[in-house]
């Protein structure tokens, strides 16, 4: 019988523990949802850097390749 008294109690710490779970689980979940978009803006950036270089190679390319013309003799 002493176990039934005590059941109230019980359920209510494990509410209450949950709650503070659920709230270091949410605080967690938006510090590493920040920590991605970071990284993802981090990754565009460096991939917007490349796509220069590449562009700029590619033209360099096509300035080799033009063929030179001669004067007339």
């Amino acid at each position: 019988m002493n176990a039934l008294r005590q059941l109230p109690e019980q359920v209510s710490a494990v509410a209450a523990d949950l709650a503070e779970f659920r709230g270091e689980v949410r605080a967690e979940s938006a510090a590493v949802r920040e920590e991605i978009r970071a990284g993802d803006e981090e990754t565009r950036r460096q991939m917007r850097i490349l796509h220069e270089e590449v562009i700029s190679r590619i033209a360099l390319l096509g300035e080799e390749r033009k063929p030179r013309r001669r004067g007339k003799r």
